[in-house]
């Protein structure tokens, strides 16, 4: 049996941030209407919480809302996955077609 690592490789080619990160409010809206929870962020992608079922492949924009600002951002979703059962829960990862501002920088 081969041993465990303790120490996992990170992976990931941007740190992320919690919730909407510095600039943005961690609930979202996926169109057409379809709201979601930022888990995490990064400039590149987003983990996304949803009561909603999540397709992987679909094509989509997300909502972003800040203090001060809004944005709208298109993308794919990625990597989607039932997260809990009661209540129903999908996470999914957004993969966004342009950089986004997530002001930690």
């Amino acid at each position: 049996m081969a041993p465990v690592a303790l120490d996992p490789i990170e992976r990931r080619r941007e740190r992320r941030s919690s919730g909407g990160g510095a600039l943005w409010r961690a609930h979202a809206v996926l169109r057409p209407g379809q709201p979601v929870t930022l888990l995490n962020i990064s400039s590149r992608a987003a983990l996304v919480e949803s009561a909603a079922r999540l397709r992987p492949g679909a094509r989509t924009e997300v909502l972003l809302a800040g203090v001060h600002t809004r944005a709208s951002v298109g993308g794919r979703l990625d990597r989607c996955y039932v997260a809990a059962i009661e209540p129903m829960r999908y996470r999914g990862v957004l993969v966004f077609d342009e950089r986004v501002d997530v002001g930690d920088e």
